[in-house]
């Protein structure tokens, strides 16, 4: 058996930032899913809103997935829309329309998400797909930790977190004890 020849330089260079670029989306959208999922939790307090929620939650699979796909559908349009816009040379709208649709679109599916997923996860495909994503996910943010850079951030954010925290307790001064 022959040995490969390790990957050329440029190669490795597209690779790692593949990576971090993947990486840094992947953790943008967490970031949404999940601060959007809490603020749509909030919105279901209302009771029309708990009402539909109900009923989403035990929805059959088929139902489930019609939902969970139905907003990214509704709002495929309005993304098409906003590169229209920024290919016409009005890129502040076009940027505007994007992320709102972005926004709009990942809050919807957060929560939907969180009802269906019991559902969503009985049908096959489904089940396979949600689980290779959640590796892949896992092994990009893995690669993308065990970089240099990164774990040289790292190091630097903590060490400039603690001279904050030093210097923040210094000018405040020494606190009155009480009693």
């Amino acid at each position: 058996m022959g040995r490969s020849n390790p990957p050329s330089w440029p190669r490795r260079i597209a690779r790692g930032v593949f990576g971090i670029l993947a990486a840094l989306w992947i953790v943008v959208e967490d970031w949404l899913w999940e601060g959007l999922k809490r603020g749509m939790q909030w919105l279901g307090r209302l009771p029309v809103v708990r009402s539909l929620e109900a009923r989403i939650a035990r929805a059959g699979p088929k139902t489930a997935i019609a939902l969970f796909v139905g907003p990214w559908l509704l709002l495929l349009p309005a993304k098409l829309l906003a590169f229209w816009l920024i290919g016409t040379g009005h890129a502040g709208a076009g940027l505007l329309v994007f992320v709102a649709a972005k926004v709009l679109g990942t809050a919807l599916l957060a929560r939907l998400f969180t009802l269906t997923k019991p559902a969503l996860l009985t049908i096959g495909w489904f089940r396979r797909l949600h689980d290779w994503f959640v590796t892949m996910k896992q092994r990009l943010l893995g690669y993308v930790r065990g970089l240099r850079v990164v774990i040289w951030a790292k190091a630097i954010s903590a060490r400039l977190r603690t001279a904050l925290r030093t210097f923040w307790r210094r000018l405040r001064g020494p606190r009155p004890r009480s009693r």
